[in-house]
């Protein structure tokens, strides 16, 4: 039985030392990238006029941080820990999903690194269209709350994993 909802869970526990490793290394992932989504929250929803400068440093180190975060998912086969790269097999049941997954992660990584570029490259005393990061950086963080709970509705399909970071 699962612990957080009471539903049974898809026996799939081939390796279950190996798995619960994966999913332990998931969960920090997920805690690594909801922290740092947090931290860019709180600087966009900070006032930007008559501070741009500012506003804008704390942004750039907010995303600067998700993108690390973000980073060291991809590394470690693009996020949950491995479970999701696991099961990209050619010609698998998962495999388009999987590949989409990929792809999705990869375009918001490069949005992130754009952005971040962006902010970097802003001189001082130009004028900050703040309005528009924060409608970058919003889309970017909603894609990835979206993302995540794809990821964790195919992790729980195919392994009978729950990804989720509350009562285990």
């Amino acid at each position: 039985m699962s612990k957080s909802n009471g539903t049974k869970r898809p026996s799939n526990h081939r390796f279950p030392a190996l798995q619960e490793r994966s999913l332990e290394e998931g969960r920090s992932e997920r805690v690594r990238i909801l922290m740092a989504s947090h931290r860019a929250e709180a600087c966009l929803t900070a006032p930007a006029p008559g501070r741009e400068s500012d506003w804008r440093d704390s942004v750039y180190r907010a995303l600067t941080l998700l993108r690390a975060s973000m980073g060291e998912a991809s590394e470690r086969g693009e996020s949950a820990g491995g479970l999701i790269a696991e099961l990209k097999v050619k010609g698998g049941k998962y495999y388009h999903r999987v590949d989409r997954l990929q792809q999705e992660f990869d375009e918001m990584v490069r949005r992130c690194e754009a952005t971040i570029e962006h902010l970097r490259c802003e001189g001082e005393g130009e004028s900050i269209d703040y309005a528009d990061i924060r409608q970058r950086v919003t889309w970017l963080l909603t894609s990835l709350k979206h993302h995540q709970a794809r990821e964790a509705d195919l992790v729980y399909e195919a392994h009978g994993l729950d990804l989720s970071i509350g009562d285990h």
